[in-house]
């Protein structure tokens, strides 16, 4: 399997005047059956602390019955919350689905949020491992 990195920034502001960043890297790869594409998207980050959303989006050709994706920080963030996935651990983390988003049918996604504390000066994007993400 193959893997591509890809990286993009935008910049918006917002009514307090403070500048907001996000970015987002990929690891993907295709396969015919069961291929998952896994992203981490910041999406929101301020002096001491962030939110990201991580998706899964179905590339393949049936579709996937339940996930468990793992990432972990080396700059010393810290996930404080989460939303629409049950996450575990403390770096490396460890999210599963819910049982209302197991299933992802081909071209579809699934997202869930975490909120934590950053370990830097901006929020670091971790690579994200997991069953679907091929």
């Amino acid at each position: 399997s193959s893997v591509a990195i890809s990286t993009s920034s935008s910049v918006a502001t917002s009514s307090s005047s403070s500048v907001k960043t996000s970015s987002s890297v990929s690891s993907a790869s295709s396969s015919a059956v069961g291929g998952g594409k896994c992203q981490y998207i910041v999406s929101n980050e301020w002096n001491t602390g962030f939110t990201a959303t991580i998706r899964v989006t179905n590339n393949g050709t049936t579709a996937i019955n339940g996930w468990n994706l793992s990432w972990s920080y080396s700059d010393g963030s810290a996930v404080t919350s989460s939303w629409n996935a049950t996450v575990t651990g403390s770096n490396p983390y460890s999210a599963t689905n819910l049982g209302w988003n197991s299933a992802i049918q081909p071209g579809q996604s699934a997202e869930f949020g975490v909120q934590g504390t950053k370990g830097g000066s901006s929020a670091q994007v971790p690579v994200i491992t997991g069953n679907v993400c091929n």
